[in-house]
């Protein structure tokens, strides 16, 4: 909290107001294996650029759960940055960043059905194979929610976009703020998975039979279809 504090600070001196910055996220709803991408406009080098991913996903109770960003693609540096992760409702998790031949783990047992876990490290450009976040539901729960935060000193350019692939969810949403300076720029709430069909009933049909036989009626019932920080330093 005093590094982000002081980073804070020094931002203030000379970074350009936040409402000039623009995000631009599509696509609204993304299925297994599709691309989120991030595009910002008119970010000025020193601001302190926050990212945060929060996700809320359907599990089986006390089953396996995976939530993985491949392929993120960071366009810019994050000086003197921290990387912060969160899961609730599990009993045990693991974190693993995959970046060219370099890997790194986090994990460990849920405290009261909650994970988290902050580290200081720099964030450089390029591309990140992996960042997968799994590991067991408690025994009761049927969703659980995770968290992603990469927070620094932005270098690089202005315009740029960020992007990554999600993979392992077939149903929740994925919340994707954006902070300059600790102020909010933008918010967006994405869809993941395919949308749910929606319950449609025939009209009920009769056959006429004999007295004292009764009519037989039909019906169509409903489909549904049901189904985060990163930490660790990177060593070249």
């Amino acid at each position: 909290m005093l590094r982000l504090l002081m980073l804070l600070c020094c931002a203030a001196l000379f970074a350009a107001p936040a409402a000039a910055i623009g995000v631009t996220i599509a696509p609204d709803r993304v299925l297994d294996g599709d691309e989120v991408t991030i595009a910002l406009s008119t970010l000025p080098n020193g601001t302190v650029f926050s990212l945060r991913l929060e996700s809320e996903f359907d599990v089986a109770p006390g089953g396996a759960f995976v939530f993985s960003t491949d392929g993120l693609v960071m366009p810019f540096s994050l000086e003197k940055g921290t990387v912060g992760a969160t899961v609730e409702n599990t009993a045990e998790n693991e974190l693993v960043v995959r970046k060219g031949e370099t890997q790194a783990r986090v994990g460990g047992l849920s405290k009261d059905g909650r994970f988290s876990t902050e580290q200081n490290v720099s964030i450089t450009a390029g591309t990140y194979d992996g960042i997968t976040l799994g590991g067991t539901a408690l025994p009761d729960a049927t969703t659980v929610r995770a968290g992603l935060s990469l927070t620094g000193i932005k270098q690089g350019p202005g315009d740029a976009t960020i992007s990554f692939t999600v993979r392992g969810v077939s149903q929740g949403t994925l919340r994707v703020s954006v902070y300059a300076n600790s102020e909010k720029v933008h918010e967006q709430t994405l869809a993941l998975g395919a949308p749910t069909t929606a319950a449609t009933t025939s009209a009920p049909t009769t056959t006429a039979k004999p007295a004292g036989v009764p009519f037989a009626f039909a019906a169509i019932g409903a489909l549904g279809i049901a189904s985060l920080l990163l930490a660790g330093r990177f060593r070249r």
